[in-house]
């Protein structure tokens, strides 16, 4: 976030990196006005249509976003633009890039959703490449708050015999396609999940190739592919390395639901109206929903919801509808609370 002013209700921000663009995809609502530089069709005396560049006040009626794509689509109607060319009323699309900068106004701008905008722009985002290999089979993914992003999935020779020098063979054409990334990327961590002769191999060979340019950590896996990138999201290693991502940080917030749902069931809330009465007890210690609960026919009460936690010192977190933590979480209302303290009897708002 660039500057704000509250008292007469915008904020002015400077999209950084694609996780940005989602958490503006989950802050912007219908009616919100977004003025940015744009390019649009205008006639011309004499000329036909000419594209020119220009700022536009664009009031919201939908946003589009696609995960882990750079873009961010917003389709409204135009408030405000040059007089010349008699563009208000019409309607235009915004699209937000990486670098791009853009005010947005609300009638009634909460401080929670300020709040929001601070704690990603004063947040240190780190990139992960996530590498998950066994002699068969590798796949490198790229670790958002949004979500997992998969770059390659390779089919891998295995081993000509069992001595040292066929997996310190393997460990070197892994690491070659590993470095293509990471210097493509630019990544701060590469966590590796390898079987362990594997893995000691590859982890030497990565630290040899990529010196200070990353940190890197090693942990074992069962398998290699998707599967093992999905188990080495699993492991408490990576847990503490990545606890700033939503995806991992979510699945933890989940199994300790789970847990105290079995043990404890005054200490949880799940479903709009249960979390909505522990929130208005003050008693959600932790939120957890999946997004697109803010854009559904109720989404007027989910925002208030998280609005209250925050504001009484809540931890809320927003899951991406299309990951594989919102389909259990759909399971269980499309949100989950776990409590500060037991909250027993009829619960209703």
């Amino acid at each position: 976030m660039i500057d704000k002013d509250l008292r007469r209700g915008w904020v002015r921000v400077r999209v950084e990196d694609v996780d940005d663009l989602w958490i503006l995809k989950n802050l912007l609502k219908e009616g919100d006005v977004v003025v940015a530089r744009t390019s649009r069709d205008v006639k011309m005396d004499g000329e036909g249509k000419r594209r020119l560049p220009m700022s536009l006040a664009v009031k919201v009626e939908k946003v589009y976003f696609q995960p882990f794509a750079s873009r961010l689509r917003i389709h409204g109607v135009i408030v405000e633009g040059p007089e010349e060319y008699g563009l208000k009323g019409s309607h235009h699309t915004l699209n937000v890039d990486v670098g791009s900068e853009l005010t947005v106004f609300r009638e009634s701008l909460s401080r929670a959703a300020v709040k929001k905008l601070e704690s990603a722009s004063s947040k240190k985002r780190f990139k992960t490449l996530l590498v998950a290999a066994d002699f068969d089979e590798a796949s490198l993914a790229i670790l958002y708050e949004q979500g997992v992003r998969y770059l390659n999935d390779l089919t891998l020779p295995g081993l000509r015999d069992d001595d040292d020098s066929s997996i310190e063979a393997l460990a070197k054409q892994l690491a070659k396609d590993v470095m293509m990334y990471v210097d493509s990327e630019g990544v701060d961590f590469i966590v590796v999940g390898s079987p362990v002769v594997l893995r000691e191999a590859l982890g030497k060979e990565l630290k040899a190739c990529v010196g200070r340019r990353a940190r890197i950590f090693v942990d074992s896996v069962s398998i290699g592919g998707r599967a093992g990138v999905e188990e080495l999201l699993r492991r408490d290693s990576v847990r503490k390395l990545l606890q700033e991502y939503v995806i991992v940080e979510g699945e933890a917030m989940l199994s300790r639901f789970l847990r105290l749902l079995m043990t404890q069931p005054e200490r949880v809330a799940y479903g709009l109206n249960d979390v909505k009465y522990a929130a208005l007890s003050n008693a959600v210690e932790t939120l957890l929903a999946v997004e697109d609960v803010l854009s559904s026919e109720d989404s007027s009460i989910a925002e208030e919801v998280l609005n209250v936690v925050e504001e009484r010192g809540g931890k809320v977190r927003i899951v991406p509808a299309e990951s594989p933590l919102a389909l259990k979480l759909r399971g269980l209302g499309g949100i989950i609370a776990i409590l500060r303290y037991s909250l027993p009897g009829e619960r209703s708002a």
